[in-house]
């Protein structure tokens, strides 16, 4: 730890939504400011040539600045900009993305459409996870502050809409109540359908009995609105060889409308975060692809197959690749409901996948992997495909830059970059780069 209070004078924001300045020689990441400010820095915990410290006060404030709505901002580790007014967080998430293509995929001009801001910078999040904590005899959904174990309410948190919010004082209520649970309880997810107005709840913990799962869904059995309950164990018990249980009240899946067609999204299956740019997104790469009609398309990373289905509606030869075989069910389950040929599904990771695939079999690829990216064997295998082009879309500037530093080295050149909102109040951007075929 560093000793004495200590000025500073913010350089500028880097991905994670760190404010960045240097004491002495030193590279020091503070969160809650913005560049041009001049700070008191408290004590930081320096790290491997670095140090991150905390903000004692803001001597200098930027105009950008604003008061955070939310009681709990700077606590709780889920957001890093409430602090900033939203036409300037969408521009210090330009500037991210910006220093990542310039540092790591050494583009040093590169030119970004504007970012296309969320239509609700709050109450947009369609499922929350909590973690649950014991406090004053009872129970409580809560949020671990960033960079430690602690724990604090999360029932207030301003990214929920407010149907959403209705079920989370639901289980809440109850959750004060009990003393002892059932079974030991890790976290609490809720999920939400905007279209058809009803939700989902899954628990998760560590459980070996059904009769232990049952008796936690009595505990929530009648919410208004809830579809279904699930109880999931985290692992198996490999003492006993048992494998991880589950038990369900209800239904196991929601349904959501996305891009004129109805989707089926299990509780083992990723769902997106805010829809309405989700929706944005799928408009926007449908206008970059252009005529769909009999293009050969591969979605890899493809999830429940909102992105591909909606291509082939268009009358595109869709091929969809997911590692979740629940993901793929929901989306086999989901073409039969909106009446979708032209579609193959494989239950396999893509690695797995572009071993087994040809040259030129494919017109035009899209990929949505994890925050993490690509694999090196990955890009090397897409490369070797030799699509005419590809849409990437990533949550994660660096991982972004990384890859499509790699796919360029293999023969591709950079086409548009545009990044959309999703995740407002947070340092998260999800970007779309359109690669084309040198």
């Amino acid at each position: 730890m560093t000793g004495s209070p200590s000025s500073a004078t913010i350089e500028r924001i880097i991905a994670g939504g760190w404010g960045l300045a240097h004491v002495g020689s030193l590279a020091t990441f503070v969160r809650g400011t913005l560049p041009g400010e001049q700070v008191t820095l408290g004590p930081g915990q320096i790290q491997h040539g670095y140090q991150i410290a905390t903000l004692e006060s803001v001597d200098k404030s930027s105009p950008d600045r604003i008061d955070s709505a939310c009681p709990q901002y700077g606590t709780c580790g889920g957001c890093q900009f409430q602090h900033v007014k939203y036409d300037a967080q969408l521009q210090q998430k330009t500037d991210i993305v910006r220093e990542a293509f310039a540092r790591i995929g050494h583009v040093v001009a590169l030119d970004l459409l504007p970012v296309v801001p969320s239509p609700f910078p709050y109450e947009y999040r369609r499922w929350v996870r909590f973690t649950v904590f014991s406090q004053n005899n009872g129970f409580h959904l809560g949020f671990r502050q960033e960079r430690s174990l602690q724990l604090i309410s999360g029932i207030e948190c301003l990214l929920i809409p407010e149907a959403l919010r209705t079920v989370v004082d639901h289980v809440e209520i109850r959750l004060a109540k009990v003393s002892a649970l059932p079974m030991p309880l890790s976290n609490v997810e809720i999920r939400s359908s905007a279209s058809f107005g009803n939700h989902l709840v899954i628990f998760r913990g560590t459980v070996f009995k059904k009769e232990q799962a049952q008796a936690l869904l009595e505990l929530f059995h009648g919410i208004p609105t809830v579809a279904g309950l699930v109880v999931a164990s985290l692992v198996a018990d490999s003492r006993w060889q048992r494998k991880p249980l589950r038990v369900i009240q209800g239904e196991e899946f929601l349904f959501e409308r996305f891009a004129g067609l109805v989707f089926r999204i299990s509780d083992r299956s990723f769902m997106q975060a805010n829809w309405a740019v989700y929706e944005m997104i799928q408009q926007t790469l449908m206008n970059w692809i252009g005529g769909c009609e009999q293009l050969r398309i591969l979605e890899l990373f493809a999830g429940v197959g909102c992105l591909g289905l909606s291509l082939a509606r268009q009358g595109a030869l869709v091929t969809i690749v997911e590692g979740n075989g629940v993901g793929v069910a929901d989306a086999r389950k989901s073409a039969s409901i909106n009446h979708i040929g032209r579609c193959r599904f494989r239950p396999i990771t893509a690695e797995r996948f572009l071993t087994e695939t040809g040259l030129d079999e494919y017109d035009v690829v899209i990929v949505d992997p994890p925050r993490t990216g690509m694999s090196k064997d990955c890009t090397k295998s897409l490369i070797k495909l030799k699509a005419s082009r590809l849409f990437y879309l990533s949550c994660d500037a660096p991982s972004l830059a990384r890859d499509v530093k790699r796919l360029c080295d293999g023969g591709y050149r950079l086409g548009r970059v545009q990044m959309f909102d999703m995740f407002p109040q947070t340092a998260h951007v999800e970007t779309l780069v359109e690669l084309v075929a040198a």
